[in-house]
């Protein structure tokens, strides 16, 4: 049965990515909501990690949001990509191993020390492990914290390792530990001109990204035999969405 979904994501490529391994997973085209970002990109949280993050702290009820939106939202599906857990000092601020006076005072996005270059934190942290493992259970707490007190039984983080990109390198690429490649779209795909017979820019696109999207769900067994983290999002979709599916 056709589901309702509301994505939260970094930006449309991903959304592309995510609807279609949806619809493999579930067997169903399924209807799809664009919470975060906006459709004009221009909306009160921004796009990219950043906004993924601000959405989760300050939406202030989600699940009346699922309720209230016409039609209601059955699910909602939240991405951010490991590379933020990797790279941005932000998403450590409130780990046990980061000393500073504001801690726990100011919402990491908000702090101007980041902006100032005095932020405290050191990478890579030392406070959870750094492997795919700790990265995505890392940003799967920090996002689940922001939501506060929400209830997960309709809800699936979801933290591709080190980004989406990664599970398209893993469908046209036989790459050992994809997971691990460092920023794969600029080191990998966008590396040439041409990937795979398909042109690419530097700067990512939907047009592009919809061949990219069919490959991912063409190959899907391939990817999540690569990918741990897409192995996990399909688990979690079936909790989500099929309640009486076996993973």
């Amino acid at each position: 049965m056709k589901k309702v979904i509301g994505i939260v994501s970094e930006g449309p490529t991903d959304h592309m990515v995510l609807k279609a391994a949806i619809d493999r997973i579930t067997g169903e085209e399924n209807r799809y909501l664009s919470l975060q970002p906006e459709p004009d990109m221009m909306g009160r949280f921004g796009n990219g990690w950043k906004g993924v993050w601000r959405w989760c702290k300050e939406t202030a009820s989600i699940k009346m949001l699922m309720q209230e939106v016409q039609p209601a939202i059955d699910a909602i599906v939240i991405q951010m990509d490991g590379d933020v857990i990797r790279k941005e000092k932000e998403a450590h601020c409130l780990c046990k191993s980061t000393a500073c006076e504001d801690k726990g005072k100011v919402f990491p996005l908000y702090c101007e020390k980041v902006k100032d270059e005095k932020c405290p934190v050191e990478l890579p942290c030392e406070s959870h492990e750094n492997g795919i493992k700790g990265r995505v259970d890392h940003g799967v707490s920090i996002l689940t914290a922001a939501m506060g007190e929400a209830d997960m039984t309709h809800i699936s983080i979801v933290i591709p390792c080190d980004s989406t990109d990664a599970w398209v390198v893993a469908a046209y690429d036989d790459i050992d530990d994809v997971e691990s490649l460092v920023d794969p779209w600029k080191n990998i795909i966008a590396k040439k001109k041409h990937y795979h017979g398909i042109r690419v820019r530097d700067k990512k696109n939907t047009y592009t990204y919809k061949s990219f999207s069919e490959k991912v769900v063409d190959q899907w067994s391939a990817v999540k035999e690569k990918c741990s983290t897409a192995m996990l999002f399909e688990q979690e979709v079936k909790r989500i969405l099929m309640d009486d599916s076996e993973d």
